[in-house]
C-alpha cells in the first residue's frame, strides 16, 4: 500500500467515524425529547383521571 491510499483511508475512516456519532447524538435527543413528551402527557392524563 502506498502512502496516500493509507492516508485516503485513514481520512474515510474518520469520516465514517464522524457521521456515525452525529447519527447515534441525533438518535440520543431524538429519544430524550420523545420520552419526555411522554412523561408531560401521562402526568397530563394521571391529573385528569384523578385531580
Amino acid at each position: 500500500m502506498s502512502k496516500q491510499s493509507t492516508e485516503t483511508e485513514e481520512i474515510k475512516a474518520k469520516d465514517d467515524q464522524t457521521a456515525a456519532l452525529i447519527a447515534a447524538q441525533a438518535f440520543i435527543v431524538f429519544s430524550a425529547i420523545y420520552w419526555f413528551m411522554q412523561l408531560e402527557s401521562v402526568r397530563e392524563l394521571l391529573e385528569l383521571a384523578y385531580g
